[in-house]
């Protein structure tokens, strides 16, 4: 008919049923602990079969006769089949078929046996081995289900399963990190772009008051508001291409270089606030993309700007240790606690609270932190001794691309 479908036949309606893991692992222990007895009663009928002959005795002694059938005068079939059936039940082996026969017959009995046995244990050590299993399961069914604090917690003994239990709490755990960060990361987006769209509103609603012609005054505030909404949403576009990009480039920059450029830059700022700036620059490399390093030195370097005192410093650093290379920037400012220095990466979290003129939008020195997750390279922070902040960013050992695995 025109229209339908062909359905392919590798699809998952046509494929068999599969036994569960369990039945099969219980099989297979049946199936080894089947195949070694067979193989060992082979070797046993191989040695009966070729083995030099046996003597047999042509007349067993058999109980409830009286004496030994060899010390007697012979008896009539009759009387000894009589003698046979009042006796306890007994095997009477008198050649090598008899013993060849009896062996098959006790084998297979066995093997069937040992089959069982093998099947009925391996299914009781198969449940037990693949009860860690179950509980990943369970914790995958509640993570999908959105509860991300579930664990595991198998503890000992450290074997595969628990490796993987391990793995899979260490991924519910990141998992619940970022999914609390970018709710935060949505709320306070919402606030800073609603708060310069609310003062926006509240300006025209008392120019429209007036009833006047808009005063040169409005015009510039409506402006500013505009400009630091323009700011915030460039920001997050940048935070958003640089987490979002595959990763940066296996091209050679020099740290020094762009640190310098980006110092220059600032020069001016850092003179109209009376902030010293030193700088103790020395060639490193480091594998990257050189525009994405300029914008960690201008946010690093505009942060130290923005938050420093009047007749404060800025000294930065750059040096190789062990072939990394490292990056100090440390300025003077307000004390910090170590615990605030540490919430300074998340997204518009400020120290000076919002609404304070050029304080930045807050995204600085987590678009820093994006950037150095990108070149894998790790960022310190830490509170300064006599207040202020140290920043240190120290990025991997540079080695030619032909080099690396």
């Amino acid at each position: 008919m025109i229209g339908t479908p062909m359905v392919p036949a590798t699809t998952a309606v046509g494929r068999p049923r599969r036994l569960t893991f369990r039945l099969r692992l219980a099989l297979t222990y049946a199936g080894l602990l089947t195949v070694s007895g067979a193989l060992l009663l082979t070797l046993m009928a191989i040695v009966i079969v070729w083995l030099p002959d046996y003597t047999f005795a042509q007349a067993p002694t058999i109980p409830g006769l009286p004496g030994s059938l060899a010390d007697t005068p012979p008896l009539s079939e009759t009387a000894v089949s009589d003698n046979l059936s009042s006796a306890p039940l007994q095997v009477v082996v008198s050649s090598r078929d008899d013993l060849m026969r009896l062996f098959l017959v006790v084998g297979v009995v066995l093997l069937l046996v040992v089959a069982l046995l093998g099947g009925a244990i391996g299914w009781k050590i198969a449940g037990r081995m693949l009860r860690p299993l179950h509980e990943v399961s369970v914790a995958a069914k509640q993570a999908t289900n959105g509860r991300l604090d579930h664990r595991i917690g198998l503890g000992t003994p450290h074997d595969e399963i628990t490796e993987l239990a391990t793995t899979f709490d260490d991924m519910l755990s990141s998992l619940e990190t970022a999914f609390h960060s970018h709710q935060r990361f949505a709320a306070n987006a919402s606030h800073e772009l609603r708060t310069p769209l609310a003062t926006t509103r509240a300006v025209i609603d008392v120019a429209l008051a007036s009833g006047g012609t808009p005063r040169r005054e409005v015009l510039a505030g409506l402006r500013e508001m505009n400009e630091r909404s323009l700011d915030t949403v460039d920001a997050l576009l940048a935070l958003a291409d640089i987490e979002s990009a595959p990763g940066p480039t296996d091209a050679r920059c020099d740290i020094a270089l762009i640190t310098s450029s980006s110092a220059e830059e600032l020069a001016d700022r850092a003179a109209d606030r009376e902030v010293t700036m030193s700088l103790d620059l020395e060639p490193g490399a480091v594998a990257g993309d050189a525009r994405l390093l300029r914008l960690l030195a201008d946010n690093l370097l505009g942060n130290a700007v923005r938050h420093n005192l009047e007749g404060g410093f800025i000294a930065v650093r750059t040096r190789t240790e062990q072939g990394q290379t490292i990056l100090h920037i440390e300025n003077s400012g307000i004390t910090i606690t170590p615990e605030q220095a540490l919430q300074l990466t998340e997204p518009f979290v400020r120290l000076h609270g919002r609404g304070v003129v050029d304080r930045g939008h807050g995204l600085g020195l987590a678009i820093v932190a994006a950037i150095a997750r990108c070149h894998r390279a790790e960022l310190r922070l830490e509170p300064g001794e006599s207040g202020g902040l140290e920043i240190t960013v120290t990025f991997p050992a540079w080695s030619p691309p032909t080099a690396r695995p």
